[in-house]
């Protein structure tokens, strides 16, 4: 898991069938060293918004429900910024 910001949305015309009905959005992560990821978002997360995204595979065809999908990337959490940390 890292976190990220959401720079837009995917729109495409022709997609895997089980990414069909799924948003799509494109993630920079906060790591230099990590390029931008297409990811799966179920929570509603829109541009700007800091994110937690996963690189676990098997989750993100969980959530299309598919095993075949090519579904890698997925947003998991959407982090506040009007929350303060806890000490």
């Amino acid at each position: 898991m890292r976190t990220a910001t959401i720079k837009g949305r995917i729109t495409s015309t022709i997609k895997h069938a089980s990414l069909q009905g799924h948003g799509l959005l494109i993630a920079v992560p906060d790591s230099p060293d990590v390029a931008p990821q297409v990811v799966i978002d179920t929570l509603g997360a829109g541009q700007g918004d800091k994110v937690i995204i996963s690189s676990d595979g098997n989750e993100a065809r969980k959530i299309v429900g598919d095993k075949r999908s090519p579904a890698r990337w997925s947003v998991m959490g959407i982090i506040d910024p009007e929350r303060t940390p806890v000490p």
